[in-house]
């Protein structure tokens, strides 16, 4: 996917592009390798039919990752994983990205845009919000699974709301 200004500008957003998992890893990783296991994480990239990751060409590296699941018989897609590498965040890169997705969306005729986020992590609803995401509903325990992290839910918020962007 590309946008015109995307000529001028040092990053550009890809869509299912032969990404390696190294690519995705590399974003993904340092953000949720913790909590999944670097196994896992790699389960969950290859389970999804959607990559959209953003590469800064100045760096020569992607810089940000959606792993994005479509369900048609819904007319949804669901964000299993967004990510902005830590080094890249606050500069606009995940609202790209975002705004990126639901205009792909649009254009593909969804109806919708889900994605689950833990109800303590302000930074990450204040973009959703910025974006047009709304919460919808509030899941306790969504992020506890006693059997695979015990660790991470121990440091970690387990509840999480549901939060839905209408196309």
């Amino acid at each position: 996917m590309k946008f015109v200004y995307q000529q001028f500008s040092p990053i550009s957003v890809r869509h299912n592009s032969k990404f390696s998992f190294e690519d995705v890893e590399s974003v993904l990783g340092p953000l949720f390798g913790d909590y999944y296991g670097m196994q896992r994480l790699r389960s969950i990239i290859t389970s999804v039919d959607h990559i959209w990751c953003i590469f800064d060409k100045k760096i020569n590296r992607h810089i940000a990752c959606a792993l994005v699941q479509s369900h048609k018989h819904k007319n949804v897609l669901y964000i299993k994983l967004f990510g902005v590498a830590e080094s890249s965040q606050g500069q606009g890169i995940g609202t790209h990205l975002l705004k990126s997705i639901k205009e792909w969306g649009e254009k593909e005729r969804y109806f919708a845009v889900i994605l689950h986020t833990q109800i303590n992590n302000q930074k990450a609803i204040g973009l959703y919000e910025k974006v047009g995401f709304r919460k919808q509903y509030l899941f306790k325990d969504f992020f506890f699974h006693p059997h695979d992290m015990p660790s991470f839910v121990q440091s970690h918020e387990p509840d999480a709301y549901q939060m839905i962007l209408y196309l």
